[in-house]
């Protein structure tokens, strides 16, 4: 009895330069975007998820936590950039009446930089004194990825 079953011929996959070769071309700046975006994305899931404090001393959860709540509106954005809008930056009170909401960034990613540009100052004003080795290179890793993003952000603009 002759089955089918498993004797298909399989297509050889193509390598990664065609495959490449074959996509829409993407801009130098668009894609070094996305990696700026990704490496945001990284080191707040790292300092969302991470447990920084090696002691549980009140010193070190404080730093902590100024950490995370730096970090958690900048998630929050990150996610707006492939969802649905939650976050409070996208709508004000009008002047006349407060009782109506009007949009105010209609891009994401215009949101994503100004949250980002609101926590780099953050870090820079309220995360003075850590003392704690791994809540200063979760810091650092933050710091430079938002600067990188915004670095990355300003660049796409002026193209």
């Amino acid at each position: 009895m002759n089955t089918s079953v498993g004797t298909k011929a399989r297509k050889k996959q193509p390598s990664l330069s065609t495959r490449t070769l074959r996509q829409a071309p993407v801009s130098a700046d668009a894609h070094h975007l996305e990696i700026s975006l990704l490496s945001l994305e990284n080191a707040c899931m790292r300092i969302l998820e991470g447990d920084y404090a090696e002691g549980q001393d009140t010193e070190s959860l404080y730093w902590q936590q100024r950490l995370m709540n730096i970090a958690k509106p900048i998630s929050l954005a990150l996610a707006e950039c492939n969802g649905r809008r939650r976050f409070h930056y996208h709508y004000r009170h009008r002047e006349d009446d407060e009782s109506i909401l009007h949009p105010v960034l209609e891009n994401p990613l215009d949101t994503l930089a100004q949250v980002s540009q609101d926590a780099l100052k953050a870090c820079h004003s309220t995360l003075v004194g850590i003392q704690d080795e791994s809540l200063l290179k979760a810091r650092n890793m933050l710091e430079n990825a938002m600067q990188g993003f915004l670095l990355r952000y300003r660049d796409l603009k002026k193209a």
